[in-house]
């Protein structure tokens, strides 16, 4: 895990040495600047979490020291060393924004205490501004739930990859499967579970956002900069960073994720210095990232640095078994939430539950469930509460097997299995309203290998 870094500022060199002797025992990274001018020039790149400043200094004093440390990152605690006498420079320190004072000469063991409680106090601040991010995050679609062979070897993975600290882990998986579940998992379960588990939806964000979500800016980096912003990546120091969607980053960003990975430094938007942060990264996609390198839309090297280790989450067709047991469940939470008596499927239903394909996962099941639960009266989910896609696939199933007989007619086998993959793209398209990209992932291709499919169909 990252070492808490504190900056010392003071020109008795002695005292700094020992100092720092005693707060690197403790377990600390400690860095020592003997002038204003020095520790401005350390202090960008070494980035503390406590500066200790001593307000007499050779050159620019500790008060233009500690404006330029604040005007950086107000939330740094600085520590200010002073004399005793120094009672007016020592209050407008604490008015510009010093987190403490301690007089000169002290108790080592009065020091360290002030430093803790300093760290302490920066923990919290940054768990604050953690959950705002927090509210401000997608909206968790279900649990992960299910005893499916398949999620139990799911299970055992997030297991051991948890005893791993630094691994980095890419989940595959349809859209709605679970993928952002899996890897809080994988984060709650390790040894950072007490830091941040912070999130990106690479597909949600224009490339400009993407950059400066997980890399921060600095004041003035560009029009809208009117301040410093720390990026997902340094709120992120000692937990996880899931970049959901990975194969819709920009390639530019691709580059610098990589030097990432490789360094576990960066640099801010506006900002010539690198930024140390200890951050595990867990990626996920639904898109098949081996042709999108043969496409040239991924980043060869990034994809094999990411792909440690893969984590294949299955759809929730082929986990038939889970599917009222996630009903269930989903039941449960929303019949709870809405002070409701627990609810059950008819026989009927639980059939077309366990008949229907769930293109959409475990999402769009929850999404129905939340639905009943709503328009729902009675104790019982009957037919008529099911959205109308249900219904019609079971029309449309049942139709099928009055009508197998008369399949053949005479007709050739490949003009039969083209009538059939016609039929499975129509309704691809109609489920999601003529949107390719996300009919290609109902289907499990490539938008382009779906265009060229429906090309086929036209020209045949």
């Amino acid at each position: 895990m990252s070492q808490k870094r504190i900056l010392i500022v003071d020109d008795e060199k002695v005292l700094c040495r020992s100092l720092k002797m005693d707060l690197e025992d403790d377990g600390y990274k400690v860095s020592i600047a003997n002038s204003g001018e020095e520790a401005i020039e350390k202090f960008s790149g070494f980035i503390p979490v406590v500066v200790l400043l001593d307000l007499r200094l050779p050159g620019i004093n500790g008060i233009q020291v500690l404006k330029k440390i604040i005007d950086y990152d107000k939330d740094i605690a600085v520590i200010i060393m002073t004399a005793y006498g120094d009672t007016e420079t020592t209050v407008e320190a604490i008015k510009c924004g010093a987190y403490h004072f301690i007089n000169k000469p002290f108790e080592l063991e009065e020091l360290k205490k002030l430093v803790k409680e300093a760290i302490d106090s920066h923990a919290l601040k940054r768990e604050v501004e953690y959950l705002r991010y927090q509210q401000r995050r997608f909206y968790r679609f279900c649990d992960l739930v299910g005893q499916n062979s398949k999620m139990r070897e799911i299970y055992n993975q997030i297991e051991i990859l948890s005893k791993t600290q630094d691994t980095t882990v890419l989940i595959l998986g349809e859209s709605g499967t679970g993928k952002e579940l899996v890897a809080s998992a994988i984060h709650f379960k390790s040894k950072r579970n007490k830091a941040p588990f912070m999130e990106i939806n690479c597909a949600s964000l224009p490339e400009n956002l993407i950059e400066s979500e997980l890399f921060g800016y600095e004041k003035g980096a560009f029009t809208d900069a009117k301040q410093q912003r720390k990026g997902l990546l340094e709120l992120a120091d000692g937990g996880t960073i899931f970049l959901d969607e990975i194969g819709e980053m920009p390639l530019s960003i691709q580059a610098k994720l990589l030097t990432f990975l490789e360094k576990k430094q960066f640099k801010r938007l506006g900002s010539g210095e690198d930024i140390e942060v200890d951050a595990r990264i867990i990626a996920a996609t639904n898109k098949d990232l081996e042709g999108a390198i043969k496409e040239k839309k991924f980043r060869e090297d990034l994809y094999y640095r990411l792909n440690v280790v893969s984590l294949n989450i299955p759809p929730l067709r082929e986990r038939k078994d889970d599917i009222l047991l996630l009903a269930n469940y989903f039941f449960e939470e929303f019949c709870r939430d809405m002070g409701k008596i627990t609810k059950e499927l008819s026989p009927e239903v639980e059939e077309m539950f366990n008949d229907y394909p769930w293109y959409g996962n475990v999402r769009e099941l929850r999404n129905v469930i939340e639905r009943v639960v709503i328009f729902c009266k009675g104790n019982t989910i009957d037919k008529d509460l099911l959205p109308h896609e249900m219904i019609t696939s079971q029309k449309e199933k049942m139709g099928g097997l009055t009508g197998r007989k008369n399949w053949l007619n005479g007709q050739p086998i490949d003009a039969l299995l083209s009538k059939v993959e016609k039929d499975i793209i129509e309704e691809a398209l109609r489920q999601t309203k003529g949107n390719k990209s996300r009919a290609a992932e109902i289907l499990g291709i490539s938008r382009y290998s779906l265009t060229r499919r429906i090309d086929k169909l036209r020209n045949d």
